[in-house]
């Protein structure tokens, strides 16, 4: 009686999972095309995220650069594996319209001369064939889901590490390497060690070793990779300007010669976002005196405290004004002649939520034209292994021009 019982069971079982099965494309379809329309959101948001840790809470560039192109990366490949998982049923309900339309396929009789005689596939077989390619690259992600998921989970952990330790970069990323590489190590070894038996349990290892006996082991591995190089390009544009965040660095060369309005102009730049260094209401400008911005950045106040006890001497030498506050840090000039900034107000700008400085300077005597406006910037960059400081004169931390009416 219980085995008659269990074997209806695992009968009714087998007939519900087989109707899933043949109509998994609905669940796919919504599933796909709810996450697509929350990957193009996140993009911006991680990127005003990544600006908030440098800015505000005095992350290393490199570290928050890190953390941008990672999940910038993350995102990038999904969007292109649901994007490709859409394609694929958009084909395929092409194909099964046509089975519906015409059942029988091909009639041989009704075709050109040139066109007979040759063995055409069944609308029916292509549905079935088409059918197996879109789950399985619908699928294929899951697999990529638990390995991000388990990654970003270490990299929170040593992000937390580094922020409550006070660690320096180089040493979080020598042990992130390190840990990644004895890692690599004990996959790649031949032993069948405790590990690698766990391993082989989980999800992650089953799915990869399902697609791999499957599609073969190296079309598995290249169909990632041929991912992952599309990725690039999207990678690109999502974390396009955030060298500009580089505090401690001038602005680069092609900054120089191509300057970006909307870094530096208030009417030209999206509210949301933030500053990543000096700016100013408008281009054009009418009156004789002007509003200037600086954004501020938590890591300069290390810098401050640096030079008010061990390098006050530096301040003399270079005939530097008092520094009590980090905007202090700063020199504004225009065409090359120094402006004297004595009070700078601290203000939140909104909706970005971004910590700045503001002060107006005088512009009177100047003539109608284009004029220069260099911001220079006193710093002290700290060796990545010895840990000494390095007294540093930006002379091109921000570097634009305005037009004066």
């Amino acid at each position: 009686m219980n085995e008659n019982q269990d074997t209806h069971r695992k009968s009714e079982e087998l007939s519900w999972l087989e109707n899933l099965q043949r109509n998994s494309w609905e669940p796919e379809v919504i599933i796909s095309g709810i996450i697509l329309a929350f990957l193009f959101i996140f993009p911006t948001k991680i990127y005003e995220f990544c600006a908030y840790l440098t800015q505000d809470l005095g992350l290393d560039y490199l570290f928050s650069s890190l953390i941008l192109i990672y999940l910038t990366g993350i995102i990038s490949i999904f969007k292109i594996f649901f994007v490709v998982h859409l394609a694929l049923r958009f084909l395929w309900a092409g194909l099964l319209g046509l089975s519906y339309a015409y059942p029988k396929g091909v009639i041989q009789e009704k075709l050109f001369k040139v066109g007979q005689g040759y063995n055409y596939q069944k609308p029916d077989e292509m549905v079935l064939k088409l059918e197996k390619i879109c789950s399985s690259t619908f699928a294929y992600p899951v697999s990529m889901v638990i390995i991000f998921l388990a990654l970003t989970i270490y990299l929170g952990v040593l992000f937390s590490l580094y922020v409550w330790l006070n660690l320096d970069f180089i040493q979080v990323y020598a042990f992130m390497m390190f840990s990644l590489l004895i890692f690599s190590l004990l996959m790649m070894s031949k032993r069948k060690t405790k590990f690698k038996i766990w391993y082989s349990q989980t999800m992650v290892s089953s799915i990869n070793a399902i697609y791999q006996s499957n599609t073969g082991k190296w079309f598995s591995m290249a169909y990632t990779i041929f991912i992952m190089a599309l990725a690039i390009p999207i990678i690109a544009s999502d974390t396009k300007d955030f060298f500009m965040f580089r505090n401690e660095y001038n602005v680069l060369p092609k900054e120089l010669e191509w300057p970006a309005k909307h870094l530096y102009f208030e009417d030209n730049h999206d509210p949301a976002t933030r500053f990543s260094r000096a700016f100013l209401p408008q281009e054009e400008i009418s009156e004789n005196y002007i509003r200037i911005g600086l954004a501020r950045y938590e890591g300069d106040r290390k810098v401050l405290e640096a030079f008010q006890s061990e390098f006050s001497t530096t301040t003399d030498t270079l005939n530097w004004i008092e520094l009590n506050e980090t905007a202090d840090l700063h020199r504004i000039y225009v065409n090359d002649s120094l402006i004297q900034v004595n009070d700078w107000g601290k203000y939140r700008l909104s909706p970005s939520g971004q910590k700045v400085y503001q002060s107006i300077i005088n512009l009177e005597g100047l003539k109608p034209g284009r004029h220069k406006l260099r911001v220079e910037k006193l710093f002290l960059r700290y060796h990545p292994f010895t840990g000494e400081p390095e007294v540093k004169l930006l002379k091109n931390w921000a570097n634009f021009e305005f037009i004066k009416k």
